[in-house]
């Protein structure tokens, strides 16, 4: 059992544990996979999302000790050939970073704007919690643990603020 304080709060690494009503809530029983194996850095995992935050204690870059390799930004320009959606200033890249996918009241209400209708929202980080519920370093003390905390993480970035385009998903 790894001594990540977040570990306790990953129910869906626990066994699993039978409800009330006679249903197993769904977990993975990672502890018990453990014991197997934790995944091997020979392995790559890609995480097509909305890119991943590089400074993430539980994940940073393989050439840093961490899990992240360096991975690619396929967000492209917009029709209008902005990068509106990429919210990073530009399209296709070599960095996955994810700079954020908040969508403003403004942008939301604009009437044929990009991103009406989106839903006013912060920051997912989506990409950054699926690289680490995958991958984060465990029994570090800190954060929580990943899944195959022994695997190397692709960060693909294919996904922006109020989604993606499938072009951009397909090429990712």
């Amino acid at each position: 059992v790894p001594n990540d304080p977040g570990f306790v709060e990953q129910w869906w690494l626990q066994p699993p544990v039978a409800t009330p009503n006679g249903r197993t809530a769904s977990a993975v029983d990672a502890v018990a996979a453990w014991d197997t194996t934790v995944g091997s850095p020979g392995v790559v995992v890609a995480v097509l999302d909305t890119g991943v935050r590089y400074e993430h204690p539980d994940l940073r870059r393989v050439a840093e000790g961490g899990k992240l390799l360096p991975g690619y930004d396929f967000v492209g320009t917009d029709s209008t050939g902005t990068a509106r959606a990429a919210n990073d200033g530009d399209g296709w890249d070599p960095d996955p970073s994810d700079p954020g996918d908040w969508i403003t009241s403004a942008e939301n209400t604009a009437r044929g704007g990009d991103f009406q209708d989106c839903g006013v929202a912060n920051s997912s980080w989506h990409g950054t919690k699926i690289a680490g519920i995958i991958g984060a370093a465990a029994d570090n003390g800190q954060g929580m643990a990943g899944t195959a905390h022994g695997v190397r993480i692709l960060p693909v970035r294919v996904l922006g603020k109020c989604g993606g385009y499938d072009s951009d998903i397909q090429a990712g």
